[in-house]
């Protein structure tokens, strides 16, 4: 520490005592928390790489503070942490030009920047700024933090891991007691709703980081000699990806299920290393088919009848499919209704970031209303992670946000099926599962807004463009010889 750091942390032990004093003379006792926003901002000013880590741990911990203003909420403690290492990212930034250039120059890190961009445009012209300049905010420091900042720990893979396992040891712990909590009530259904709490606001948010989560744990367990850990660490990844789809099962969460699955037979494909062009042939032919049979597919759904509050776990995920009168499946097709009609009356900036929620109301018609359809923006947004930007920012906004999930799954592609180096190729695959159950999830819910779900995302996609980095480098060194 040199001579001005030294100066700085006297100035401030100075400034603890004259709060104390005050506190004491006053009973203003919220000043003793000072000592901790102390210890947090000094991490974040010289040893923001450790802050980072706790972050990583804290996330799956934290709080959520529902309404506290203007439609915001608060993770305590973790946003305020994230937003003072992203302070000192970009303090660090105007001193030092930190970001390696090529990690800028990555396509997906260009598809980030002109989404954000997109967003503040959006921000600008939107029919609520307050709400949009929030919204704004909230997914900035995000990206600053654990994609832009945290690349520097993410371009060595054991920094990587450790973050990783940071994430994992929390998330194990949080899952584990609510998973032994939801057994003294026999995993009913209606008791997941409560028990989640204080960790989860809602059912949905717990589901998706878990199911995230799973692959993770069954990729690290099945390739763990790759990572030279021992049979009983690999047992102990194992026990707990097991654990881990347990709790996505009794979260009766049916998009949740879905994105497991999906990720199953994705994981599959990928280990098998079957061509990436019979791959990216068979995507755009489900694509095209189904955007050819709609009308018949819609018409096969709405014929089914079972409904979602069946505490028989079958006939729950065989409600997935009921369009026809369960309440769930036909709210959700109300609100994208409306974000298409939204998107209709402006198409190109839309309403603004955020905004869904308190201006759609006018947009449901009568007879897509349900028994749980609602005037007032206290249900949600869009319930989809694609159509909510299509009616907050047009089609550029939406366009541009999937055009991130693309490239990153194009990139991890090529790095799961060439990188030379076997670890690259396992955590790869391990991570684009991770955000392939979100990219799934997301066609049926939207929790981005949530720290433990922006979080994983972010830095996930920041350690698959490192990799993605150094492989091109490495590779270029070998060819030089």
């Amino acid at each position: 520490m040199g001579k001005s750091s030294i100066t700085w942390f006297y100035s401030i032990g100075i400034g603890f005592i004259a709060a104390t004093v005050v506190a004491t003379m006053f009973d203003i006792y919220y000043l003793y928390l000072f000592p901790a926003a102390l210890a947090v901002g000094l991490l974040a000013l010289f040893r923001a790489d450790r802050l980072i880590m706790l972050s990583a741990f804290l996330v799956p911990l934290s709080v959520t503070f529902q309404d506290l203003g203007f439609g915001a909420g608060l993770s305590l403690p973790t946003e305020p942490m994230v937003i003072l290492i992203m302070l000192a990212a970009i303090l660090k930034l105007a001193h030092e030009g930190v970001w390696d250039m090529d990690f800028i120059r990555h396509p997906v890190t260009i598809a980030i920047l002109v989404n954000t961009g997109w967003i503040l445009l959006t921000t600008v012209t939107s029919t609520m700024p307050v709400i949009s300049l929030k919204f704004f905010i909230s997914r900035i420091w995000f990206i600053v933090v654990f994609y832009f900042f945290a690349s520097h720990m993410f371009s060595n893979m054991r920094r990587s891991m450790n973050f990783i396992w940071f994430f994992l040891t929390a998330s194990i712990g949080v899952v584990s007691y609510i998973m032994i909590l939801h057994s003294t009530y026999g995993f009913q259904r209606d008791a997941i709703f409560d028990i989640i709490q204080p960790f989860f606001w809602i059912h949905g948010v717990y589901a998706a980081m878990v199911a995230m989560l799973v692959p993770v744990f069954f990729i690290l367990a099945y390739k763990g000699k790759e990572f030279k850990y021992s049979p009983l660490r690999r047992s102990f990844l194992m026990f707990f990806a097991v654990v881990f789809a347990a709790a996505v099962l009794f979260s009766y969460t049916r998009a949740a299920w879905l994105s497991v699955f999906a990720a199953g037979v994705a994981g599959a494909v990928f280990l098998l290393r079957v061509n990436l062009k019979i791959i990216y042939t068979a995507v755009i032919l489900v694509v095209g088919i189904t955007l050819y049979y709609q009308s018949d597919i819609m018409m096969k759904l709405s014929r089914n009848k079972t409904g979602s509050n069946s505490k028989n776990m079958e006939k729950h995920l065989q409600s997935a499919t009921n369009i026809r009168n369960d309440p769930s499946n036909l709210e959700r097709i109300n609100r994208w209704s409306c974000a298409w009609r939204m998107f209709q009356d402006r198409p190109i900036l839309g309403f603004g970031p955020g905004t869904y929620m308190f201006q759609y109301a006018p947009y449901q018609l009568s007879y897509q209303k349900t028994v749980i359809s609602t005037n007032f923006a206290t249900l949600g947004h869009a319930h989809s992670e694609w159509l909510n930007p299509l009616a907050e920012m047009g089609l550029i906004g939406m366009l541009s946000w999937f055009a991130v999930f693309v490239l990153t799954f194009m990139r991890a592609l090529n790095l799961i099926y060439y990188a030379h180096d076997k670890r690259v190729r396992f955590l790869t695959l391990a991570l684009s599962l991770a955000l392939f159950t979100y990219f799934v999830h997301g066609f049926l819910n939207s929790y981005f807004d949530y720290d433990k779900i922006a979080v994983p995302f972010w830095a996930f996609i920041s350690m698959i463009v490192c990799m993605d980095v150094k492989n091109k480098k490495d590779q270029i060194t070998a060819v030089n010889g």
